[in-house]
């Protein structure tokens, strides 16, 4: 039944292509027999088992596919999950298992641009950690360079001790200038990444972070990376560290977080090397001549027990309607280089999407885009504490949105320090106003 529903909901993906079902039997080894499965297949992982095991967390029975080996997705390669209702389909590894990861996609110095098939990852739960203390999976998913889509859907991670998919290529591109080279592109959807307490060498550590994304040579990749309503919670030092190329973006809409920063990492008790706490990492460049690489936040709900966003070098954002609690919501590590913020307004499409966003009133654009900010444990930060330069538009108030005045001139903005009062002033008109306030087309000017 799991496998009827599957090739029913999946039927633009199946049609005309060549399906395996597979079945689990704790010998087996599924790593070895999709080694057997040709390129442009789609594989189905059904619930029929020699060997069901009751889960208490989920209730649901869990139907486990051992790997001895990495599993490396040839071109056009799908893993879909077909379960019967009450059964969840997890890939987990074989005793001995001492690869670095689970699932391989690319290779580190060729964009394979002659395959350029998607591979979807759909339905599955990974669990990279084994029962001994010895485990070497430092992540579930691990993709290089390639030139086509990997689509991550509705899969649950339970994360490793590094990052549960780690997307790595160092080769450069200019995306823009071929519409058929347009590199790697990720779309995460729909995931649920749960970090937990591991016991690691005999120690106990967290997680490092749930998603690693290091593109720093492909400039100019547009609608290529793209993080949709994901859910991130339990035990982990960071949720992503992001770093991409000059003029290339990345999409971050509507997920939620619910993470507790505390712990050490396995780096920190091993090799004494001190990591981030936060959500995101977001990593730009030295060139401050050069396009600054764009992230798009918009919908995300962020809780934790450390900083949101810590950012290094020069980069652009767009902040729209997203609720931040924490103890900080930034941390720019570097005030030598701006931060560039982009006019909110261009993602009100976005804001549009989140649950009950039509329950009410019907708003501006303006009230749909304002983000929330709350400070917890006793911090008194405002949403603009942490950061030192930077410019552009930011919304934290609503009752600014009735009397927004469309920018028509320059506002320079006036950071003064220990207080959340800025100061105005265009076209030789001064107001005071608060740090929760808009800022249209502004720049930061300190100690002046």
């Amino acid at each position: 039944m799991g496998v009827m529903q599957r090739l029913q909901q999946y039927n633009e993906l199946v049609r005309g292509r060549q399906c395996v079902v597979l079945s689990a039997k704790p010998a087996d080894d599924l790593s070895e027999s999709i080694k057997r499965i040709p390129e442009n297949t789609v594989i189905l992982l059904s619930s029929r088992t020699t060997s069901p095991t009751v889960t208490p967390v989920t209730g649901k029975t869990s139907v486990g596919y051992l790997i001895s080996d990495n599993i490396f997705l040839k071109e056009g390669q799908d893993i879909i999950g077909a379960a019967d209702d009450g059964f969840e389909i997890v890939i987990a590894l074989h005793p001995g298992f001492t690869e670095r990861y689970m699932i391989g996609v690319g290779v580190s110095d060729d964009f394979q641009f002659g395959k350029a098939r998607d591979n979807h990852i759909k339905h599955v739960t990974f669990r990279p950690t084994q029962a001994n203390a010895r485990n070497a999976t430092y992540s579930a998913i691990y993709a290089q360079c390639y030139n086509r889509r990997l689509i991550i859907e509705n899969n649950v991670f339970h994360l490793p001790t590094w990052a549960a998919v780690y997307f790595s290529c160092r080769e450069a591109l200019d995306a823009s200038a071929n519409n058929l080279r347009p590199g790697p592109s990720i779309h995460l959807a729909h995931n649920t990444f749960v970090g937990e307490t591991l016991r690691a060498l005999n120690n106990d550590v967290i997680p490092t972070e749930a998603l690693f994304v290091s593109v720093p040579n492909i400039e100019r990749q547009s609608k290529q990376i793209a993080i949709v309503e994901n859910t991130f919670r339990g035990k982990v030092s960071e949720v992503a560290e992001f770093t991409i190329g000059a003029g290339s973006n990345a999409d971050l809409f509507r997920n939620t977080i619910d993470i507790n920063n505390t712990g050490r990492t396995r780096s920190e008790v091993h090799l004494n090397r001190q990591f981030r706490r936060g959500a995101f990492a977001l990593l730009g460049l030295r060139n401050t001549s050069a396009e600054p690489p764009l992230f798009n936040f918009a919908g995300n709900h962020i809780q934790l027990t450390s900083t949101a966003i810590n950012i290094n070098r020069h980069l652009a954002v767009t902040l729209a309607c997203n609720q931040f609690r924490a103890v900080n919501l930034w941390n720019q590590i570097n005030s030598y280089y701006s931060l560039k913020a982009i006019d909110p307004l261009s993602m009100a499409d976005e804001c549009k999407k989140l649950p009950g966003s039509n329950a009410t009133t019907p708003m501006t654009p303006c009230h749909q885009i304002v983000n929330t900010w709350t400070a917890i444990t006793h911090s008194t930060a405002t949403p603009l504490s942490g950061l030192e330069n930077f410019d552009g538009p930011i919304i934290f108030d609503a009752a600014v949105c009735p009397t927004l005045p469309m920018p028509t001139a320059t506002h320079h903005i006036r950071v003064l320090n220990n207080t959340d009062e800025i100061t105005t002033a265009s076209e030789g008109t001064t107001v005071m106003t608060t740090a929760l306030g808009f800022m249209a087309t502004l720049t930061v000017l300190l100690n002046l």
